[in-house]
């Protein structure tokens, strides 16, 4: 009877031990899930941040191009209305001087017309003169 009674007792603690160290693998198999869990979670974080990382970067790179693109459409607008303003002058100038050549041949024409005059008259005095003096 002693070694019945040892005997399932035996067999009772190597059932508990059994039952223990199942436990303990169940126990250190959640353990190493959440380690995994864990870890996947960080690097999923960290590729995260990288991306956001990179996205800042592509960005900040389009808006220093777009920066760049309007500051290059400025530069051609301005050259664009400085040449608009030089062939603005340049028409001016030129309308100035074919309105100073027209006033200097106008001044050229009176003078040759005040020469014919003053010639037409001394003719005409000469002629007078002639004829007094043939009188």
């Amino acid at each position: 009877n002693e070694e019945d009674n040892d005997e399932d007792n035996d067999d009772e603690d190597e059932d508990l031990a059994e039952e223990d160290n199942e436990e303990d693998n169940d126990e250190d198999n959640d353990d190493k899930d959440e380690d995994e869990e864990s870890l996947a979670e960080e690097d999923n974080e960290e590729d995260n941040d990288e991306d956001n990382d990179d996205e800042d970067e592509d960005l900040a790179l389009a808006e220093e191009d777009n920066e760049e693109d309007n500051d290059e459409d400025n530069d051609d607008e301005d050259e664009d209305l400085a040449e608009e303003d030089n062939e603005e002058d340049n028409d001016e100038d030129n309308d100035d001087e074919d309105e100073d050549e027209e006033s200097l041949a106008e001044e050229d024409n009176e003078e040759d017309n005040d020469e014919d005059n003053d010639d037409e008259d001394e003719d005409l005095a000469e002629e007078d003169n002639e004829e007094d003096n043939d009188e």
